[in-house]
């Protein structure tokens, strides 16, 4: 789907605003006259109202494009979940047709938990999170992200601002998700279970998989947290080969002190 207006309508405003030099000079030509001031009136009430409209097409078209975006990546997850659907019902099936009750209800078993699993993702206070970890197939094929949620979970009971710790957790993926290399054997798997305490929310990741050596990733991980959060543990290896590694995180319980 094209963008209902072209790009670069603000900018198409801006250049009618720069023709304004013309009747103004048309002003200082003919001081003498009335009709040059009256052109430049209407010239600039042109030139304002022409840059009013080209403001509102490039809104629409970008809104446009973001709902377009939107839609497509719903449409891109869908189908990665109706893929998982296939495997697991055609695994059913199977185990059915065998006579195989215990292995058929481990499939349902897996099938509840990690709907429940999604259910709980979507729960998370902040559908920025959610819509990033749910989708995050769709925008990454050489990294596996496995997300598990405790019950209760929510970014809300940690935080007056849970679009800031969004930010940072979002960070810290991304921050593994650029550093993954295609693998030449296996598949890189980073996991990530996000689980209340007394003190906060705990978020514990692992890493396993090829990696691109360079900047540790725990001095990087302590830019990104900012304060919001604490490194609490680091261990493994960071190496271009065979990296595995461990660490969490604590963002502790915050909330403005009321007077």
């Amino acid at each position: 789907m094209r963008p209902a207006y072209p790009d670069g309508g603000a900018r198409r405003g801006v250049w009618a605003f720069a023709t304004l030099p013309v009747p103004a000079a048309a002003v200082f030509v003919w001081r003498d006259s009335w009709w040059p001031l009256v052109l430049f009136v209407l010239w600039t009430a042109m030139a304002a109202a022409y840059y009013a409209v080209s403001l509102r097409r490039e809104s629409r078209s970008r809104s446009a494009r973001m709902l377009e975006n939107a839609r497509s990546s719903a449409l891109r997850t869908l189908s990665h979940h109706r893929h998982d659907w296939m495997n697991d019902l055609q695994i059913l099936y199977g185990y059915i047709r065998l006579n195989k009750p215990d292995k058929a209800a481990q499939i349902v078993d897996r099938i509840r938990e990690r709907m429940e699993n999604d259910g709980r993702v979507s729960q998370l206070g902040n559908t920025e999170l959610s819509n990033f970890l749910l989708s995050f197939r769709t925008v990454c094929d050489h990294m596996r992200l496995d997300v598990k949620v405790a019950e209760g979970v929510s970014l809300e009971r940690v935080t007056a601002d849970p679009a800031k710790l969004s930010a940072c957790l979002i960070g810290l993926i991304n921050a593994a998700r650029f550093r993954a290399v295609t693998p030449s054997a296996g598949e890189n798997v980073l996991s990530l279970y996000l689980h209340a305490t007394d003190d906060g929310l705990r978020a514990e990741f692992a890493y396993e998989g090829q990696w691109v050596s360079g900047k540790s990733l725990a001095e990087e991980a302590a830019g990104l947290l900012n304060g919001l959060g604490q490194l609490k543990e680091t261990e493994g290896t960071e190496a271009a080969a065979g990296t595995c590694w461990r660490m969490l995180v604590l963002f502790p319980t915050s909330f403005p002190a009321v007077e």
